[in-house]
């Protein structure tokens, strides 16, 4: 088991085109619990910390998971995980469409903490386009469409879609369905996510989700549940 790529679009794996603006920083500490059928695996915390850099055009982000690994059968063991660097750089904005580009890439970890179920061993680069389209007052639809380019091992590609209602000025309801799968797109992976999003303050967000696996082909991999809980702070 190992822990999967994690900068996305918190609580949810789509990501959307919003960019911070130019010195502004956004914090979000996390933790997440995941059941395979081959056992469990948590990450406590994940550290995600993004920074706008030009106007509202192009931001930074770095991620960092201590992960638990907790297989069926064996002793568990814990680590840091995959650390991740990524940008974004938004390349249109109107009323209600955002398009952007969300290079990010993801360095392996040493081979005998692979080997505990730590992360994977491998560097990936990936170059997501990211889409968003606001519907009135309190709609948003996201889109996303990844390609993952794995050392030593066939590149994949990743999709999704997402919606979010906004309840008031405080809650957003937030679904997605996002799937992953080998460039020959015969081995397809399938997960549907819910959760929420809901405003503390100006400064500070809830941020929940849960999930669980819709398609696997291998079963032995089936997803039963991943559970995300998370504060996003905006100093």
């Amino acid at each position: 088991m190992s822990a999967p790529i994690i900068l996305a679009g918190p609580p949810l794996s789509v990501d959307d085109p919003g960019i911070l603006e130019a010195g502004h920083f956004e914090l979000i500490t996390a933790v997440t619990a995941t059941s395979l059928d081959t056992g469990k695996a948590y990450q406590a915390p994940i550290l995600d910390l993004s920074l706008g850099l030009i106007e509202d055009y192009v931001q930074f982000s770095v991620a960092y998971p201590y992960v638990f690994n907790d297989p069926d059968g064996a002793g568990s063991d814990a680590g840091w995980g995959n650390p991740e660097i990524g940008a974004k750089w938004r390349a249109l904005q109107t009323d209600q469409w955002q398009v952007a580009l969300a290079p990010a890439y993801a360095f392996g970890i040493t081979q005998e903490l692979a080997t505990q179920g730590i992360g994977h061993d491998t560097d990936i680069a990936s170059l997501p386009v990211l889409v968003e389209y606001t519907l009135g007052e309190r709609w948003r639809l996201n889109g996303s469409l990844a390609y993952l380019a794995v050392e030593g091992f066939d590149d994949e590609v990743s999709w999704g879609i997402a919606g979010a209602y906004s309840l008031n000025n405080r809650w957003e309801i937030l679904a997605e369905l996002s799937a992953a799968s080998n460039s020959d797109f015969d081995d397809n992976v399938v997960t549907g996510r819910v959760g929420f999003d809901f405003s503390i303050s100006d400064k500070l967000h809830l941020l929940v989700s849960a999930a669980t696996g819709l398609r696997e082909p291998r079963e032995f991999e089936r997803l039963h549940y991943d559970y995300y809980l998370g504060l996003q702070f905006f100093p």
